[in-house]
């Protein structure tokens, strides 16, 4: 009995030494990531970085730890002050094996291949900032080769594609349009016709210096007047608030309905201020250059993920055009040209264009599925036009479309459907 006793006791001491071990365990880990987290947040990400290494040599090795030491070093390689270019690859190749860690320990831990994507984009811009054909075309093979270009990523690219017209420039929001859209102009050559232009590096005078004078094949060239000092010159420009002047083209004259003297007016304003005065920052600068310069020769499209603020003040010339926003020389709001209802119903109800949507249920990567919501944003609109003119049958088929084709556990598809239904009723 005695034994008995002196055994059980033996148990009860290992198992809370454990518990006492494992909860020691999941409470200095979790301070070294909300150590590393506040960090990064403050925008010291070498610190972040450095803080989630000792973590790792100190045996605190989860995914969640690899997917942050991936997600930082990706940020200070990228995004701060100053720039990691000397020993590039082997920074971007740690940031790989961080995520591909991360993987390993958990399969499940989906948003790592967000970053993996990110990171070969990343790459790619830096071999087209070599001018390494090769490495550029082949990095976008890698990125989606290794799951960072998931199929309903690449349909959505390929869905603005669809909706820019022939010889059309097309100004994209982020990482996740861009690096679709490139992916399909790159790897599969398709609509190679097309300038994709990511708006966040047009503060970038070798980016810039690029789609000025085009790279064949990979980057159809921009029309930019800058000349190559004036892009190596790229700074804050002192600016106010003025009206732009663009003449329009002969064909949009007789097209609208214009005198021959008309010209598109636009207020260019301000998009930096100090204490002192305002200023036109660089990437502004050069869209409204690309813009003037252009004068509508070209067809302009902007991606849904290109916020309004980069929109430079266009957005009441703007026309929903299927999945991208069209630039016309008048203003569009609240007239006839806000919305083309037979692109929009051309793109977004065509079932063909969705196969891939739902490979999301098995490839979703949360931190990025969200953008699919400019779907249903899309339709949304196209909505309210039917609503507007009393089309109940068309709104229907959007309904129908929705139901059919594009539900998912992974988005909340339901609250749009509510809305359509109700917009549906309202209909007499």
């Amino acid at each position: 009995m005695r034994s008995l006793i002196k055994n059980l006791f033996s148990v009860i001491i290992f198992f809370t030494a454990i518990i006492t071990h494992t909860a020691s365990f999941s409470i200095e880990i979790g301070d070294f990531k909300n150590k590393a987290i506040e960090a990064f947040k403050n925008e010291d990400y070498k610190k972040a970085v450095e803080i989630l290494k000792v973590a790792v040599e100190s045996g605190f090795e989860d995914a969640e730890t690899y997917y942050y030491l991936g997600y930082f070093t990706h940020y200070m390689l990228y995004d701060s002050k100053p720039l990691i270019k000397e020993n590039h690859i082997e920074y971007s190749n740690n940031v790989i094996e961080y995520l591909e860690k991360a993987l390993a320990l958990d399969p499940d831990f989906r948003n790592a291949y967000s970053f993996i994507g990110i990171e070969y984009g990343a790459r790619a811009m830096f071999a087209l900032y070599q001018e390494n054909k090769n490495d550029y075309i082949n990095f976008y093979r890698m990125g989606y080769e290794k799951g960072g270009f998931p199929d309903w990523q690449i349909e959505f690219g390929r869905n603005i594609l669809k909706s820019c017209e022939i010889n059309a420039i097309v100004f994209l929001g982020g990482d996740f349009d861009y690096n679709a859209v490139r992916y399909l102009q790159t790897v599969e050559n398709y609509r190679s016709d097309v300038t994709a232009i990511p708006i966040g590096h047009l503060d970038r005078p070798w980016f810039v210096k690029i789609l000025k004078n085009g790279y064949d094949p990979l980057v159809k060239k921009a029309p930019i007047s800058l000349s190559k000092y004036d892009i190596d010159d790229m700074r804050n420009y002192k600016w106010d608030t003025l009206q732009i002047e663009i003449s329009v083209n002969k064909m949009l004259i007789e097209e609208y309905g214009f005198e021959k003297s008309y010209s598109m007016k636009w207020k260019l304003e301000p998009d930096l201020k100090s204490e002192r005065r305002t200023y036109l920052s660089p990437r502004r600068a050069i869209l409204a250059d690309i813009v003037f310069t252009n004068k509508f020769e070209r067809p302009i499209h902007f991606s849904y993920t290109c916020l309004p603020k980069f929109r430079a003040g266009l957005d009441n010339f703007l026309q929903v055009y299927g999945m991208t926003y069209k630039l016309l020389p008048f203003k569009t709001k609240e007239t006839n040209h806000q919305i083309n209802p037979d692109v929009i119903s051309r793109i977004m109800l065509n079932k063909e264009n969705f196969a891939g949507f739902k490979t999301i249920e098995t490839k979703d990567i949360p931190r990025d599925s969200y953008v699919l919501n400019n779907y249903y944003q899309a339709l949304i609109q196209l909505a309210i036009f039917y609503q507007e003119n009393n089309q109940k049958e068309r709104l229907n088929d959007i309904i129908n479309f929705i139901e059919n084709h594009l539900t998912t556990s992974k988005l909340g598809y339901d609250r749009y459907l509510e809305y359509l239904k109700e917009l549906n009723s309202s209909i007499n």
